[in-house]
């Protein structure tokens, strides 16, 4: 699965990856070869940051339904006990 990202926001990205290889490293490169710069690491890291993001859904997901388990136990009542039962 691809990384999709809005067209705005991915020229952000380039911009910011421009300027730091500008500030970090002194190179000078484009839009064009900071687009494919972009391109590359999202294809690079995509999956990774996507599966951690799964893993951690996953996991609030698991922790608010502990919750609601433990919410809907608190609701539960006492059933009836016919009184042979009892003694």
């Amino acid at each position: 699965m691809s990384t999709r990202i809005d067209a705005q926001r991915r020229r952000a990205m380039a911009r910011e990856l421009q300027a730091w290889l500008l500030e970090e490293r002194d190179e000078e490169v484009g839009e064009l070869a900071a687009g494919f710069l972009l391109d590359f690491v999202l294809d690079l890291a995509g999956p990774d940051l996507y599966n951690a993001a799964l893993t951690d859904a996953g996991k609030a997901f698991r922790e608010h339904a502990d919750i609601v388990e433990a919410e809907i136990a608190s609701l539960t009542q006492d059933t009836f006990k016919p009184r042979e039962a009892a003694e």
